[in-house]
């Protein structure tokens, strides 16, 4: 008998902890998809789009700017001129259910009030899901050899 409830234990962890990977991996997903819809309301200059999808206290800093709210970033967007971002495969982490840091390299090329921006670096970004939805909280950038 006790071999018997060991196993069924067993499978019961198994079947488990599957339906979590295969929720983690939605998550992700839709994670990714709103990760890759801000990337090109940014490359487009898209102010509604990223209004919606980052936090009014939204911080941004990289080697060539650093904004502490949404509304700076967005007054700053015109002089963003991207002419590649390129990444690498993204690294996902939740720290709980409704957080996520995501680590990635990027090369990129294009100007910030005519300075040219650092070609290779590694990005952190911070997201929050409110209401259902994700939220970009903060975007790093750090530069890279």
């Amino acid at each position: 008998m006790p071999l018997r409830s060991f196993l069924f234990a067993i499978l019961s962890c198994c079947i488990l902890s599957s339906s979590a990977v295969a929720e983690e991996s939605e998550t992700d997903a839709e994670l990714l998809k709103a990760v890759k819809t801000l990337d090109e309301a940014f490359s487009r200059r898209d102010k509604e789009t990223i209004r919606s999808m980052t936090d009014p206290l939204h911080m941004s800093i990289s080697p060539a700017y650093q904004f502490f709210t949404q509304e700076d970033q967005l007054k700053a967007l015109p002089e963003l001129k991207l002419t590649l971002f390129k990444a690498s495969p993204k690294t996902i982490v939740h720290p709980t259910p409704r957080t996520a840091l995501i680590r990635y390299e990027a090369q990129i090329e294009g100007t910030f009030e005519g300075k040219t921006l650092t070609k290779h670096v590694q990005i952190l970004e911070s997201w929050v899901r409110k209401k259902g939805k994700w939220i970009e909280t903060s975007y790093q950038e750090t530069p890279l050899p």
